[in-house]
């Protein structure tokens, strides 16, 4: 398959943006799209279907570069979300995409009282376009740009007993957001592997209350290496860089952070048809304004089919990296 017909998934989330942009500071841990972002581009009338799990854990406190263990308000703080993701090729360089999300649950447990609060329901939406700049399949090169928007499902947060829930466990931002995206790959076929990079940024706009989400930074770094027939490893390090949070243009506090994640993935495709992927995030360093829960780890699986619609259903052969 040539380099035109491969794509690359991303963590992140979006990543993201991508659902997988931090919907709050202390319940972010990880994209939640993680497994439905991709960056590079499909093949001429090539549809892609993507369906994706990610569990996320947050019990440390952070101020700045250091552990805080006194007068922590949270216990920990939890999601589990489950995305859909739907990518069409529209011609051999240009690639559109629309995903959603569903959050099962976004929970905050409290550390001095026996109180548990709870949001759920479906997350924002979104749509990208990219576009292949530079695609060379016999030297397995690939440089893709893109663009995106993300819109809320309801503009309206979420009440529980007529009481409005904290922006932590809300499961949409109620606001709209947009996204640029540049995307390098470059394959070393005698060793079987593909060194590649991705680098976005998120811009989040006001909800109608005036709040805004930080503007996000997100790069990354991929060495994917083939183990066995069907298997494929993946390891990425990642650079999530947030500015703070702003209500009617007045910084928020304890809002904003620079975290660094590794992230260990393996895909298998099964049945020639089907490809599983399972990932790990894991914090390699913290660097939070002001005082907020930190994650500990994110898990995310997915699974992917590839479907030429001039043709039959085919495998998803190519490297997947969720984010």
């Amino acid at each position: 398959m040539s380099i035109i017909k491969r794509t690359f998934l991303l963590p992140f989330f979006f990543c993201l943006f991508f659902t997988e942009q931090a919907i709050s500071q202390c319940c972010s841990t990880g994209s939640p799209v993680g497994a439905s972002v991709y960056i590079g581009i499909l093949g001429k009338n090539t549809l892609r279907l993507i369906t994706y799990y990610r569990r996320s854990y947050s019990d440390t406190y952070y101020e700045g570069t250091s552990k805080v263990t006194e007068n922590n308000q949270l216990k920990s703080s939890n999601y589990n979300f489950l995305g859909a993701l739907v990518g069409y090729g529209l011609t051999k360089r240009l690639t559109i995409e629309a995903d959603f999300g569903y959050f099962i649950n976004k929970t905050q447990i409290f550390k001095t009282i026996d109180f548990q609060e709870k949001g759920y329901g479906l997350s924002n939406g979104g749509v990208t376009v990219k576009y292949g700049m530079f695609v060379k399949p016999v030297q397995q090169i690939e440089l893709t740009a893109g663009a995106g928007f993300r819109y809320p499902f309801n503009r309206t947060p979420q009440e529980k007993d007529h009481v409005q829930l904290s922006r932590d466990v809300q499961p949409s931002t109620n606001a709209f957001a947009c996204s640029g995206i540049l995307f390098f790959s470059k394959g070393f076929p005698d060793v079987t592997m593909r060194v590649f990079s991705m680098n976005r940024f998120d811009h989040n706009f006001a909800d109608t209350s005036k709040y805004k989400y930080g503007d996000m930074l997100l790069n990354s770094l991929f060495v994917t290496k083939k183990i066995v027939k069907y298997f494929l490893g993946i390891l990425q390090v990642r650079s999530e860089y947030r500015l703070q949070d702003e209500d009617d243009h007045q910084i928020r506090p304890n809002t904003g952070n620079w975290l660094i994640l590794l992230s260990p993935q393996l895909s298998y495709s099964i049945a020639g048809k089907w490809n599983i992927s399972i990932l790990c995030d894991i914090p390699v360093y913290k660097d939070y304004k002001g005082k907020q829960l930190t994650p500990n780890h994110s898990v995310a699986i997915s699974l992917t089919r590839d479907f030429d619609l001039a043709g039959s259903p085919k495998a998803t052969k190519d490297i997947k990296v969720i984010r």
